[in-house]
Order: C-alpha cells, then sequence, then structure tokens
C-alpha cells in the first residue's frame, strides 16, 4: 500500500505536488482546531451538565440525610423517654384504668406523638403493642396486628434498637376502626422496638412521604429520573416515560458491579454509559445507616445532539476553509510555476534539436539564476560539439598516419628480425637473445588497437625489458614470480607492470649496482585481484613516500615517472576504468624494499587467441628452430 502510495506521488506533476505538500502541511493544523474545538464543546456542554447534575444530586442527598436523621431522631426522643414508656404501660396493662385517666392519657400524655405528627412531612406517629384485648387509641397507639399490611410486621422480632427504614411500606391503603388510621402508597416508615415490661412489646413507628426524603422522588422531569433502591434492590419512584423499564440489573451494569447490595462507596459517584443506546449520567450516592441507595439517571441524548451540531458546524467552516485555501494554493502554484513552464518549453525545444533557444529573463530570482546557467551550458554545449568535431577529425588523421608510421614500425621490425637471424648464423647468441627480446618488445607496442589484455602478455613483456636491463646493466636482476596459471589469465590494461620495474630500477636498484630480484605476486580476494611487485632496492623514507603518495593522488611528484608513464598515468587509467575503490598504492622502508600494489576488478574470461599471440608462438618456433 505504501509502495503505491509512493509511486502514485512520483508520477505526480510538479504542481500536484506542491499542491499536496501544502495541503497536507495544512490538514494537520485543521485536524488539530477540530479536535481542540470538540474538547471545547465536550467541556462546555458535557462537563457543564455533569457538574450541574453532580451538585443538584448532592444537595437533595444532603436534604434525604436531614430529613431521614430528624426523624430518627424524633423517634430516639420518644424511645428514651422512661416516663412516657411508663405511662403508656400503666394505661395498657392496668385494668382499673377509668375514664378520666383515659382523658388524661390521651390528651396529656399522647401529646408527645400529637407534637410528631403536627410536623409538615409526618403522616403518622404511633405505637403498636402487641397485647390481648387492647384499647386503641385513634392515631396514636394501636394493636400489633394492625400492621399485617406493612414490610417491617415480619422483621419485628429482628428489630434492634438503632431503628430500621422501610421504603413504600404497603402496597395499598389500609383503613381500620378509626378513619384517620392509614398506611398509603409511596410512604416510607421507620421503626424502632420498645419494651414497656418483660410481658409487653411493641413498634414504635413514624410514618413520612417517600417524596419527602428525596424531592422530585415521583415527578415527571425531561430527561431525568430520581429514584431510590432499598436493601431488596427494589426500585422506587422510577418514572418509565423516559428511560422505560430499567432493572436493578442494568443499573448494577452501568455501575460495573454484580449487584446493587454490593455497591459500598463513600460519597456521590458518577458513571457514564449507554442505556438502549442512549448516553447517560447515573448519579449514586448510599445512606449509611439504612442502606438505601438514592440514584439519579439523567440523559445525555439532547446534550450530544447539540455537541454534533456544534461539531458539524465547525467541520463544514473548516472544510469551506480547505476549499478555500485549495484556491488560493493553485493560484500560488500557478504563479510560481508560470516561469517553470517557460523554461520546461525552451528545454523541450532543445529536446527537438533546436540548439538557438535562448530562454528570456524569468520574473522569479531562482529559476532566473538556473535559466542563466542553462543558457551558458547550452552555448558551452555548441562550443564542445564544434571541438568535438574538430577532435574527431584530428583523430581520424592521427589514426591515418598511426597507419603509416606502423607501416614504417613493421619495416623496422623485419630488419631487426633479420639481424637476429644473422646473428645465430654467426653463433653470437647473446646478440640474438637480446634483439629478439627488443622485437617482441617493439612489436608489443605495435598492437595500437589492443588496451585490455592478459595478466601474461604483460609478464612476457615485463620478462623481455629486464633481459634488455641486464644486457645494459653491469648487475644481474633477477624476476621471480608468484603468479599462478588461473591469475595470469586476468583481464588486465596495457603497460602497467613495465613502468613500475622501470622506476624500480632507476630510482631503487641502480645506485645499489649489485644483483638484486624483482618480486612480482598476483592473488585474489573476492571480486578484487591485487598484483604486486616488491624491489629489494634502496626504499624511501617516510618524507619521500608521502610525497610519491600525493604525486600519485594529485599528479605531482613527477620525478618518479618514466617517459610520462608514470604511478599516477597508471592510477588513473585503473580509477578511470575500474571505479573509486581501484588503482595504486605504495608501501617502502628505507633501506629494505619498495612495494606497489595495483588493485583492479577481476575479469578473467577466455577470449579468442589474439594475432600477438599467434606472432609469439611463431617466433618461439623460430628461436628453438634457430638454436637447433
Amino acid at each position: 500500500m505504501f509502495r503505491r502510495l509512493k509511486n502514485d506521488y512520483a508520477n505526480q506533476t510538479l504542481h500536484q505536488k506542491i499542491r499536496l505538500s501544502i495541503l497536507v502541511f495544512a490538514l494537520p493544523p485543521l485536524l488539530c482546531l477540530f479536535g481542540i474545538s470538540l474538547s471545547l464543546i465536550y467541556r462546555n456542554r458535557i462537563s457543564a451538565v455533569q457538574e450541574s447534575v453532580y451538585a443538584e444530586f448532592q444537595e437533595r442527598f444532603s436534604d434525604m440525610d436531614y430529613n431521614m436523621r430528624t426523624i430518627e431522631m424524633m423517634s430516639n426522643t420518644v424511645w428514651s423517654d422512661t416516663t412516657f414508656i411508663a405511662e403508656v404501660g400503666r394505661a395498657v396493662v392496668n385494668e382499673d384504668f377509668g375514664e378520666f385517666d383515659r382523658y388524661m392519657f390521651q390528651n396529656y400524655t399522647l401529646s408527645t406523638l400529637k407534637v410528631i405528627n403536627s410536623i409538615g412531612n409526618v403522616r403518622g406517629a404511633r405505637i403498636y403493642l402487641d397485647y390481648p384485648g387492647l384499647k386503641e387509641y385513634s392515631s396514636y397507639l394501636y394493636s400489633m396486628d394492625r400492621a399485617k399490611g406493612n414490610l417491617w410486621y415480619d422483621d419485628r422480632e429482628n428489630l434492634t434498637y438503632s431503628g430500621a427504614w422501610y421504603m413504600d411500606v404497603a402496597d395499598k391503603t389500609s383503613y381500620g376502626t378509626y378513619a384517620d388510621y392509614f398506611v398509603d402508597e409511596n410512604m416510607a416508615s421507620f421503626v424502632i422496638p420498645i419494651r414497656i415490661a418483660s410481658n409487653l412489646a411493641g413498634v414504635f413507628e413514624i410514618v413520612t412521604p417517600m417524596n419527602s426524603l428525596a424531592g422530585d422522588l415521583f415527578r415527571n422531569m425531561p430527561e431525568q429520573d430520581v429514584f431510590l433502591a432499598d436493601s431488596q434492590n427494589r426500585l422506587l419512584g422510577m418514572e418509565p416515560d423516559e428511560f422505560g423499564t430499567v432493572t436493578a440489573g442494568d443499573l448494577a451494569g452501568l455501575m460495573g458491579i454484580a449487584s446493587l447490595q454490593d455497591y459500598d462507596t463513600e460519597g456521590v459517584q458518577v458513571y457514564h454509559g449507554f442505556w438502549r443506546h442512549i448516553p447517560v449520567i447515573l448519579t449514586v450516592a448510599k445512606e449509611r445507616r439504612s442502606g438505601i441507595l438514592l440514584m439519579q439517571l439523567t440523559s445525555m441524548k439532547n446534550r450530544y445532539l447539540e455537541a454534533i451540531c456544534e461539531a458539524a458546524v465547525i467541520l463544514a467552516l473548516e472544510i469551506l476553509l480547505l476549499a478555500i485555501l485549495i484556491r488560493v494554493i493553485d493560484r500560488i502554484v500557478n504563479h510560481l510555476l508560470r516561469d517553470f513552464e517557460v523554461f520546461s518549453g525552451c528545454i523541450r525545444k532543445v529536446g527537438e534539436g533546436n540548439m538557438d533557444v535562448v530562454i528570456p529573463r524569468l520574473e522569479q530570482v531562482e529559476i532566473n539564476a538556473v535559466a542563466v546557467e542553462y543558457n551558458r551550458m547550452l552555448d558551452r554545449m555548441k562550443q564542445l560539439m564544434e571541438i568535438s568535431i574538430q577532435r574527431e577529425v584530428m583523430v581520424k588523421e592521427a589514426q591515418l598516419k598511426s597507419l603509416e608510421k606502423q607501416i614504417n614500425s613493421h619495416f623496422l621490425y623485419n630488419v631487426l628480425d633479420s639481424i637476429k637471424m644473422m646473428a645465430e648464423v654467426r653463433g653470437i647468441y647473446n646478440v640474438s637473445d637480446a634483439l629478439l627480446a627488443l622485437g617482441k618488445m617493439f612489436r608489443y607496442n605495435l598492437q595500437i588497437d589492443e588496451h585490455i589484455i592478459m595478466l601474461q602478455e604483460e609478464i612476457s613483456y615485463l620478462e623481455n625489458y629486464i633481459k634488455l636491463c641486464n644486457i645494459r646493466y653491469d648487475y644481474y636482476i633477477s624476476l621471480n614470480e608468484n603468479v599462478s596459471e588461473e591469475m595470469r589469465k586476468l583481464k588486465v590494461p596495457k603497460v602497467i607492470l613495465q613502468p613500475i620495474a622501470e622506476n624500480s630500477i632507476i630510482y631503487g636498484l641502480d645506485e645499489m649496482a649489485e644483483d638484486t630480484a624483482i618480486y612480482l605476486k598476483a592473488y585474489m580476494e573476492g571480486e578484487c585481484a591485487y598484483i604486486e611487485m616488491t624491489d629489494m632496492g634502496r626504499g624511501m623514507d617516510e618524507e619521500t613516500l608521502q610525497s610519491v603518495r600525493q604525486g600519485i593522488v594529485n599528479g605531482r611528484g613527477g620525478e618518479h615517472s618514466t617517459n610520462g608513464i608514470g604511478l599516477y598515468n597508471i592510477h588513473q587509467r585503473l580509477r578511470l576504468m575500474y571505479g573509486e575503490p581501484y588503482g595504486v598504492e605504495i608501501y617502502s622502508k628505507e633501506g629494505c624494499y619498495t612495494k606497489v600494489v595495483l588493485k583492479i576488478r577481476a575479469d578473467r574470461k577466455e577470449e579468442p587467441v589474439t594475432i600477438a599471440e599467434t606472432d609469439r608462438r611463431d617466433d618461439r618456433e623460430k628461436d628453438t628452430a634457430g638454436r637447433g
């Protein structure tokens, strides 16, 4: 995929590449702006709602906790009033209790409960006693049987003196002998046990509407619902209009717990989630003493829609901005590339063969500078073409002259061959050998059409040169060869060994004037072939060696060269033929040796026998016949 995109980009025009590059660099800021806008929208819309819901719920939970504590405190006041409890017990168990006593008991003793009943949120404050033939007092003192429809009736034996809360204490309105006794729906009861005597026990109950404990409990509110969850996992006060039917398991799932009974977190907690694909916020707080959960479910659908609408508006504005940016980019790029079009049009004309095209002055400074240089290059090309034509003419003339000289050189070679035969006839073999070596070197140089030869031919040329040197000098130079048959087939440039040997003799061996040797070694390492020539001469000091090395690289140090074919010439020829890694290296130690190493690329392909090889074979046959 990436390679395909890369190829598509490479096939685009410069105009398209510039436009695409600008767009690529412009899109990230726009995307960052869009992301920042979304973050701000979320913070302004969603976070503000969440903070508002949290603050509202915190206040609602504080009110519920306060109301419940108030009722509990009133219950504890009645329970802890031993005088009041004793008077109730006396009125119940005393069979001699007269009418006057009853009157006083109802109007004065039970006035404590009457005060509690007068509080606005309290619907009833009454005592239930489990006593046979109990005389009831309307609204305040009842037989235990009247509480059979209440949730706490079956739990009355297990009640503790800390009391207990029961929500939705009865599922229907219940009336008895007294018309003002009722237990209505959606009522909450706080009950606490009382013991008047060892054989007389009962329950004190304060009844209050559930919505007086938690405001908005049964109120239909848009996008919001407040409800309670008691210890039996009952959801109380939930209105199904906004969210439909919600179970305790659904709420536990939103909270990430198995059951609401497992919830044991302090303080107000806020949970985010989705209910039937509607984003919601669930706010929960637990009343520790009663174990009742106050819960609020808030729909965030409209807030999300508002945020999405705002994001869509911002996205539309950014798309409009991007369209304007593309238009502006096109105009800018067209203006910037106008000179480039003129420049490329002139180049196309040159490509069609019109070399007289001149690029006019352009507006853009950089492109105009390139155009000026191109005009100069074009003029230079025309000059070079004229020079090349003249050079071709000169080469042809030189080739004709070379052919003429070759004819004369062949005549001289044939004369040398005749003299050699005369020397052999008269038995002067040392003269015959010298003439033979000189003739071979002379014929080797006549091969003007051959520039790449086998290493064996170069070695043969070097051997003939050493033979002539041994005739010329008073001392004897031996050539020791360590070259395998495979390496002798290596293809090398012509005349690369003899100049090195000549340098060795002139600058390294001549002053010693004693018998010595030159060592020739050739070997392979990977794809490279190395040819080493080492003389046991006077060597060089470090300063001279560095000077020679500089001369090999830069063309200076010309004293170490012979007839214009020195180490620098060989080094340049090898680099031109094989490349930068190849060439000449030299090593030396004063008073010991000088070693020259040629590094070339290996090329050992077999080729047909050349004319020069045929001539050498004929010379060997003639030489054998003459000596015989």
